[in-house]
């Protein structure tokens, strides 16, 4: 009993401990931030490689750094793939179109799955990796801090993600400044808005300033660590990569097929008593979920206004880890969703189709942000300042990263609204009104999404 005792203790500390890491990762470590105004943002730069193109928020931008994100797009072209690397932060991907496989490598996780190639007369050869998994349009990717990945494009158009990486998680134990690590090639792509036609000779004439983790260790060392030939060592240093962190593999990689791996998942695992702590939680996660049919698992829904879906800690277990969640909204045209504030996060809305007049509010009631908002663009919404979106003439979608892995809303209007939640005496009093005005106060709104008004027929 005593050690029952014991062992819930300890749990209950190590949970503290974690939710107290994680409330000064997005508090203390940020410093002090005076966000006056805010202003709708694009990325500022652009970095183009072999296979793709990479193109990144200004990290220096206040915004950013006060809420302690850093923001990606990837764009990855058919047989594309983006080099293996990991991050000091956790981070979300959400696919805005095409599909491909990627592989989470996850430490501590076996090589459970195998996949083989048979190329004409060759005999097969047998393969052991961790598990791949497919990915397509409005999938939502959780990718675990330092974990190394890489994603490659299956399909005939281009493969894009909007990335968003924590960089202020209590996971990153540095300042909070994006680190990424390849673990191949170079992170040298041409940066600016030339073609892309002769990147490659441009670049074969600089000296490489971006290389892998393998790039500054001596020689002799990697030779001897993974006992191979000079010329695999020096090929693994990429100091002659002039290809960027996304590639081309003209031969494709189409043979790597996450359902015939499926077939031949784990057998050891499933000897008696052949798992560990970590297979059990984080290895048998799913790292991947799809958002593509959100009126099917709404948490929000009006048939005239639109929809709301959240991801969270409930329906994606992985996401306890990252301390990350996310929204997937769809506005109808000129439809309403009501001043809301997140209780617990900040937001970095992402319009993925269409437009909306977005308003923020801070604490003194001023408004900070009044813009438009278009396909492509982000902007952010800081804990606690209310919001409110107006769906364009071409209705608005969206996608909302938050900084919680459990988001809680507090909207004021609405069925569960703060002022909803008041007496009407109070009410009375606040705003100096009758009792009947509070009373079509509290009861007159019902809804989260407000429908547009009926066009009138003639």
């Amino acid at each position: 009993m005593s050690s029952s005792l014991l062992f819930l203790t300890l749990a209950y500390l190590v949970l503290i401990e974690r939710l107290t890491c994680h409330a000064q990762s997005h508090g203390d470590r940020i410093g002090e931030c005076r966000l006056e105004h805010l202003s709708v943002m694009e990325p500022t730069k652009r970095v183009e490689s072999e296979g793709g193109v990479a193109e990144f928020w200004d990290d220096k931008s206040q915004q950013l750094q006060c809420i302690g994100v850093t923001l990606i797009r990837y764009t990855i072209r058919p047989k594309g793939l983006l080099l293996p690397f990991y991050t000091n932060a956790p981070r979300i991907h959400y696919i805005l179109q095409g599909k491909g496989v990627m592989e989470i490598v996850v430490t501590g996780c076996r090589a459970m799955y195998r996949s083989s190639t048979k190329r004409g007369m060759m005999s097969s050869y047998s393969d052991e990796h961790q598990k791949i998994q497919s990915i397509e349009q409005n999938d939502a990717v959780a990718v675990p801090s330092s974990s190394v990945h890489w994603i490659y494009n299956t399909g005939h158009s281009d493969l894009v993600l909007f990335s968003l990486v924590d960089v202020a998680n209590a996971d990153n134990q540095l300042d909070p400044t994006f680190r990424n690590f390849l673990l191949s090639g170079n992170g040298n792509g041409k940066e600016g808005e030339e073609s892309n036609n002769n990147w490659f000779i441009k670049k074969k004439q600089r000296e490489a300033q971006e290389g892998n983790v393998f790039s500054g260790l001596a020689l002799e060392t990697l030779i001897g660590s993974f006992n191979v030939q000079r010329e695999i060592a020096e090929k693994v240093q990429g100091l002659k990569d002039w290809r960027g962190s996304i590639i081309l593999v003209k031969e494709g990689l189409d043979w790597l097929s996450p359902e015939e791996e499926e077939e031949e998942e784990g057998l050891e695992k499933r000897k008696k008593g052949d798992v560990n702590g970590i297979e059990e939680t984080l290895c048998s996660y799913s790292f991947v979920h799809p958002l593509g049919e959100p009126r099917m698992h709404a948490d929000k829904y009006n048939p005239r206004g639109g929809h709301i879906t959240s991801l969270n800690t409930p329906n994606m277990a992985v996401l306890q880890y990252l301390q990350l969640g996310l929204d997937r909204g769809v506005l109808y045209k000129d439809a309403i969703l009501v001043p809301h504030y997140n209780l617990n996060c900040h937001a970095v809305i992402y319009c993925t189709r269409g437009s909306a007049l977005v308003q923020v509010i801070n604490e003194n009631g001023k408004r900070v942000l009044d813009e438009e908002v278009k396909e492509g663009q982000v902007l952010i919404v800081p804990q606690h300042y209310i919001v409110v979106k107006k769906a364009g003439s071409d209705a608005f979608d969206w996608v909302a990263i938050k900084t919680s892995d459990n988001p809680i809303i507090n909207t004021l209007a609405g069925e569960l609204s703060l002022v909803r939640a008041i007496p009407e005496a109070v009410l009375m009093s606040s705003y100096r009104m009758e009792r009947k005005e509070a009373r079509l106060l509290k009861r007159k709104g019902e809804l989260t999404i407000i429908s547009p008004p009926l066009e009138e027929t003639h």
